[in-house]
């Protein structure tokens, strides 16, 4: 019990000195409908320490019937870089579709799959375009998400659920996780 109390009260000591404590990104899983698009995969390959070479490759195809899509851009957050990649063409209804860019090469090589992977916009042929909603506020580097937005009742991605609704008179900021248990000395 001493630990779990030691432990909240570090949370409680970092929210009022305004210091953030490390959150982990949400993992994103594939295939992932993010818009009018299913990403089906979002990777990049190494070379040495550094992403190779045009190696930055997105898989998806467009999920609406009786609509082609002419336009996405996608956003992707990779080591702390973030990028957008754009494919135009015609894209029809559940036909594989795959881009790939040059836009990480060099990069420091931090694993094969991006951090965030998402559609930002997509534009129709007949000339509609939509930014879902749901693709912001996954990525702390994003701030599109407001609080009035969430207010809203705009959904959010399956792989994030809204926040929970705060108790009134409880403690706000972020929790930390109980300290570890000390082994006894011999």
């Amino acid at each position: 019990m001493h630990r779990i109390t030691t432990g909240l009260a570090v949370a409680a000591v970092a929210s009022l000195c305004g210091v953030a404590l490390a959150q982990p990104l949400p993992v994103q899983r594939f295939p992932f409908k993010s818009g009018p698009a299913t990403i089906t995969s979002c990777s990049v390959a190494k070379n040495g320490n550094v992403v190779a070479s045009n190696s930055l490759n997105i898989k998806y195809f467009q999920n609406e019937r009786d609509r082609n899509l002419k336009s996405v851009t996608f956003r992707v957050r990779y080591a702390g870089k973030t990028v957008t990649v754009t494919n135009n063409g015609t894209f029809s209804y559940q036909a594989p579709i795959e881009v790939k860019s040059d836009q990480l090469d060099g990069a420091p090589f931090a694993g094969t799959h991006p951090q965030v992977c998402r559609v930002l916009t997509a534009t129709f042929a007949d000339g509609k375009t939509v930014n879902p909603p749901y693709d912001r506020g996954l990525d702390p580097d994003d701030r599109g998400m407001t609080p009035e937005s969430r207010e809203s009742g705009e959904p959010m991605s399956p792989a994030m659920p809204p926040a929970p609704e705060a108790t009134p008179g409880a403690p706000t900021g972020p929790v930390a996780s109980p300290a570890p248990e000390a082994s006894p000395s011999p």
